[in-house]
């Protein structure tokens, strides 16, 4: 065979790797094609001797077969037959790794070519037709051999007719011979056989071509799917009927697909959304939620095919989180400057006010009525400067570090160091599987459960159960990220109540500020987690934290 650096054609190269595979797959097809026909040239040989029998023996038509000798010609003839019949038998019964070796295709070209000969010259040279023959050989030997070898052929078919007629001249003079003819026959084998191999090297090089192309081709749809896959957006692509061709991992998550299930059919939510842009393209839909424990997306759409809204649509779905982080920091910008103006235009009379009370409080002369009043300002002072505390600390919080943790073992550390200020507080920890990893800023991850904790412990209080919280992790099965339940044994924030939850200033609590729940909303958006607010079965209040995949989460 070829060598593998041989006729590479400029577009084939490449990584040596990769070179090398294509010229290895091209050449087992090569093979595979030369092991075929090598078998179909024996079918014909064995025709060939068979034919020259029969031409020999009939007295219909008259021949110059056998005409120098004809009995050595029937046992010439008998011969080859007979040894193309072996051959064609022996090609089926063994093994196709030894057909492929050309070294047996060129033995048999170059005995067929000196067998070809040998009756050539029983018959009386190159006027019996039998060149003719010799040229199908070499021509079978320039597609099934490859390289020199089959140069070898023409040049040894050429060599042979040459010495036929050179040996039927000083044997048999009389005989008729042709130098001339034997001359031209043996340039049209050359011509032959150089043409099949350029034919064949031509055909050889496009294969490789068109292979290295494919293979280029693969790679590219290889990386598009690895790149889709691992984009953070989601990525669904529907027919006209609405039913999922492709998607990626971020839409799974996105929609609360199951891991395990097969995505055929999109949600009923999104599938609105989608028939609705269907009527009308120039439609934009706001943010929604597929279920309410899955994140706020927003759906973009566009067609596959220019201008056909009712054919193949891509879906592109983003998580709003980053629009939300992107507010956050303006609010916090507008904060910052709001609470540089709180801290000097409230909390320095704030401390004179609550300083003169104290003093007051003091005083010796005081009646219990003016204490009572004192005891009041007081208060109120601490109340106010735990709000301008609160705003403060919002406009000074940093930017969040996160770092993989296990949240079990985050949860237990967090648990004992709240119990150690909070010795009543009774906190059960169940997480499920135990290996669930979060990625999140362990130390605004511990602010925002402070919050929650406090908050659930003093609602449990009022409903007579207790300082009891219950915190429950695991690993949402429609989203495929982790989450963290606050369950207490209240009784649960008042419907009317629920959409103010998170706002600021928003309190149920005689003595709350209002900012609690919303700085734990900041906190866990600010890593890309989401908190919400659901009734628990038992009646009481769940505030579930979904954290981002700790996989997928944006540096």
């Amino acid at each position: 065979m070829d060598s593998p650096a041989e006729s590479i054609p400029p577009e084939a190269a490449g990584t040596t790797t990769q070179s090398a595979e294509i010229i290895a797959e091209i050449e087992r097809r090569r093979s595979d094609l030369s092991v075929g026909l090598l078998r179909i040239f024996n079918y014909y040989r064995v025709f060939v001797g068979f034919a020259l029998l029969v031409a020999f023996e009939q007295d219909i038509l008259s021949t110059r077969l056998g005409s120098l000798d004809a009995t050595l010609f029937w046992w010439g003839t008998m011969a080859y037959t007979l040894i193309n019949i072996a051959a064609t038998v022996a090609s089926q019964l063994l093994p196709i790794k030894w057909l492929s070796r050309q070294y047996m295709s060129l033995g048999l070209a170059l005995f067929d070519v000196t067998a070809l000969a040998f009756l050539m010259y029983t018959s009386g040279g190159i006027g019996s037709g039998i060149a003719a023959l010799m040229l199908i050989t070499v021509v079978t030997g320039a597609i099934i051999i490859t390289g020199r070898r089959a140069t070898l052929v023409a040049a040894t078919a050429s060599i042979a007719l040459l010495y036929e007629e050179f040996y039927l001249a000083i044997s048999v003079p009389e005989s008729g011979y042709d130098f001339f003819q034997a001359g031209i026959f043996g340039l049209i084998y050359f011509t032959a056989s150089l043409s099949i191999q350029s034919l064949s090297n031509r055909i050889r090089n496009n294969d490789i071509r068109t292979l290295t192309q494919a293979m280029e081709l693969a790679d590219l749809e290889r990386l598009n799917r690895m790149i889709i896959q691992r984009m953070r957006t989601g990525i669904i692509v529907v027919d006209q009927n609405n039913v999922v061709r492709m998607h990626n991992q971020s839409a799974r998550a996105l929609i609360g697909a199951q891991a395990s299930a097969d995505l055929t059919h999109l949600p009923t939510t999104l599938q609105g959304v989608l028939d609705e842009w269907r009527d009308d393209t120039s439609l934009r839909a706001p943010p929604f939620q597929v279920t309410p424990h899955t994140p706020e997306i927003r759906a973009n759409f566009s067609a596959v095919r220019l201008r056909e809204a009712h054919g193949d649509i891509t879906i592109f779905l983003e998580d709003t989180g980053e629009v939300q982080q992107q507010a956050q920091q303006l609010k916090l910008a507008e904060l910052g400057r709001l609470s540089a103006s709180i801290a000097h235009e409230v909390r320095n009379p704030l401390g004179a006010i609550s300083h003169a009370a104290q003093l007051l409080k003091e005083s010796e002369e005081l009646q219990p009525p003016d204490q009572r009043l004192t005891d009041i300002i007081i208060n109120h002072c601490l109340r106010m400067n735990g709000v301008v505390e609160n705003v403060l600390e919002m406009s000074r919080r940093r930017t969040p570090d996160p770092t993989r943790v296990n949240l079990l073992q985050h949860l237990r550390e967090f648990t004992g160091e709240f119990v150690q200020s909070r010795p009543e507080a009774q906190i059960s920890v169940q997480v499920d599987p135990e290996e669930t990893d979060i990625r999140v800023d362990p130390n605004q991850l511990n602010q925002a459960l402070t919050n929650l904790v406090d908050n659930g412990i003093r609602y449990s209080e009022e409903n007579d159960a207790g300082p009891y919280v219950r915190l429950e992790g695991g690993v949402d099965p429609g989203s495929d990220r982790p989450y963290l339940n606050v369950i207490d044994k209240g009784r649960g924030v008042d419907p009317e109540q629920e959409e103010k939850l998170f706002q600021p200033f928003s309190t149920t609590a005689l003595k709350g500020t209002g900012l609690g729940l919303y700085l734990s909303r900041e906190l866990c958006e600010s890593n890309q987690a989401q908190l919400s607010y659901f009734r628990d079965a038992e009646g009481g209040s769940c505030f579930r934290i979904l954290f981002a995949h700790p996989d997928r989460i944006t540096a």
